[in-house]
């Protein structure tokens, strides 16, 4: 198939903390799903369409994922999807794989840093770090998070793009530079009055990687417009790069330690002109030297849903594609927003903060880069994927007050549990079967523009839908990717005899804790930490004996026991 007619695909990740184990697998079914499908059309392709043995309920189209972009913990899941893609030893969870085995989303998401030891917070609430700082870095220990990337960051078997990823894939991870880059703004052309004009500073980033291949070098690009690095996964300092980038975009504000971070000027000076493009009046003041270094942490304090940036890149790249509609965005959201006109209230400081916050919050998405296209949702290009999950009250199958076990303590919850995040991979894989079966998807009278295929009626009985569902005379769609687990889409009839349960995917039981066993485990850990926290923030004299120093050790627990109590309580995690 012509390279016009295949269907471009930008898959974007928002931050999610430890919610990010959710999008890991809505990752995770994705590729096992394109690789299902992918192995179909490769034995059509050996057998042709004359031969007995030809399947004519698979169609033949191409679907190409071709920027990935994530923030935050999306952005370790877009790391991941590349080492997922890139790696032959690669396998899907499932029915097959129950323990996740040579899975790096279930490895890094699901079991973390858990081993025979010690559990992941356990590790979180050491105070080694303290000890090797002698400062406070962070309210958790960070180091245990090298450990997961390194683990991650280890192609074991590299291998050439899979034909359902692009060889001229992008990855995009955003951060936010605290030094912030200066660029100087003349309001006088002529300059009469002698001002040198304004400086404006630009703290939003972002790190864009390709993969090296007969196309594309190492390095920097030679072309000056071009804004990329290109990454050989087999070269250890390209995956230290990789690391640090990845680490940088989740380094969340005060609880993980932020990253310093250097990078070639060179790179940098690309920069100004790919902001601004050639803007009269606009001087970048760039800093003298080889490298440019600055601190990042999370990318999501600027851009925590970064599909503005994704589309931009998407549309730079495949202009065609993208004008006759041969393209699609994806959000994968654990945590959409869903506020509304609510006014605030409060004129106490901490009402005034709290509202500040959110409206700085807003008001920087907003501004994002790309945000107009990306809310151009008329041409069926753009799709969300949340978490959604029903139990059945009094009756009736009803949105419980929490979907994801992580939410808790703003996403935190997932690192006091496994099974919490077991339980979100798990929702994240029913919740992806779900959509590419049932809603991402386009107009059967839109298939032959849009997926660039006669559609044989094997295929459309096999998985055309129908709105309302189950419905003979509702509106009829075609999946942009079909999910070859199915045996008949419209009244879900599915492929149990092949597929056994991976055909339709159970939850996990809701999870829960014991806080009186949580307590006996961390307690100690938990006052231990707070402990060190005070001893290094706070200089020993200032403390008036060692009295007040218990005393801040038992007001700290006492606050973190409430808060995790309430909360857990609140979201139906505690037995």
């Amino acid at each position: 198939m012509d390279d016009k007619d295949t269907v471009k695909l930008c898959i974007t990740m928002a931050g999610a903390v430890s919610a990010g184990a959710y999008t890991a697998g809505v990752l995770d079914y994705l590729l096992d799903t394109l690789a299902l499908w992918e192995a179909a059309k490769e034995k059509n392709r050996k057998l042709g369409p004359e031969h007995p043995k030809y399947d004519h309920s698979i169609p033949m189209h191409q679907v190409e994922i071709d920027v990935l972009s994530g923030s935050s913990a999306g952005g370790i899941s877009c790391t991941l999807m590349l080492l997922a893609l890139a790696d032959k030893k690669y396998r899907s969870f499932g029915s097959r794989n129950e323990l996740g085995e040579n899975n790096v989303f279930y490895q890094s998401w699901v079991h973390m840093a858990d081993d025979e030891h010690s559990d992941t917070l356990e590790k979180l609430l050491q105070i080694d770090d303290l000890k090797k700082y002698k400062s406070v870095h962070s309210l958790l220990n960070t180091l245990p998070i090298e450990e997961i990337a390194d683990t991650a960051l280890n192609v074991k078997e590299p291998r050439v793009l899979p034909k359902f990823a692009s060889d001229s894939l992008d990855v995009i991870l955003t951060t936010t530079n605290l030094r912030g880059l200066n660029f100087q703004v003349n309001f006088d052309e002529l300059d009469r009055s002698g001002s040198k004009g304004t400086i404006i500073t630009n703290h939003g980033g972002f790190f864009r990687y390709k993969l090296t291949n007969e196309k594309f070098k190492t390095g920097i690009p030679e072309a000056e417009e071009e804004l990329y690095y290109v990454l050989d996964l087999q070269d250890d300092k390209h995956v230290n790069y990789l690391k640090n980038a990845t680490l940088s975009t989740a380094a969340f504000p005060v609880g993980l330690e932020s990253r310093e971070m250097k990078v070639a000027s060179e790179y940098i000076q690309r920069y100004p002109k790919y902001l601004f493009n050639e803007s009269a009046g606009i001087t970048a003041l760039i800093p003298d030297g080889d490298t440019y270094s600055f601190t990042s942490v999370d990318g999501g304090v600027i851009n925590n849903e970064p599909y503005g940036i994704g589309l931009r890149i998407l549309k730079e790249k495949n202009p065609e594609h993208c004008n006759n509609e041969k393209y699609a965005v994806i959000m994968v959201d654990p945590f959409p927003n869903k506020d509304t006109d609510v006014p605030h209230t409060g004129k106490g400081i901490f009402a005034t903060l709290s509202g500040l916050f959110k409206a700085l919050r807003n008001q920087v998405m907003f501004n994002q880069d790309g945000i107009i296209d990306a809310l151009d949702t008329s041409d069926r290009t753009k799709f969300l994927i949340e978490p959604i999950r029903k139990i059945e009250k009094d009756g009736d199958w009803v949105r419980p007050k929490s979907d994801l076990a992580s939410s808790p303590i703003a996403g935190f919850a997932g690192f006091i549990n496994s099974e919490f995040r077991k339980h979100d991979f798990q929702l994240g894989r029913k919740n992806c079967q779900n959509f590419l079966r049932y809603h991402f998807a386009v107009a059967e009278e839109n298939v032959a523009k849009r997926l660039s295929i006669s559609l044989p009626e094997d295929a459309k009985k096999r998985f055309e839908f129908a709105l309302p569902p189950k419905d003979p005379n509702g509106k009829k769609f075609f999946p942009f990717i079909p999910d070859v687990r199915v045996k008949r889409s419209f009244d879900e009839q599915l492929d149990v005899a092949t597929f056994g349960e991976d055909a339709k995917i159970t939850l996990f039981s809701y999870p829960s804790v014991s806080f009186k066993d949580f307590e006996k485990r961390y307690k100690k850990k938990i006052k231990n930490r707070i402990g060190y926290l005070v001893k290094y923030m706070v200089n020993s004299s200032v403390l008036s004996g060692l009295a007040n120093f218990f005393y801040t050790k038992r007001a700290g627990y006492r606050f973190v026991k409430d808060s995790l109590e309430r909360e857990l309580r609140d979201n139906d995690l505690l037995r």
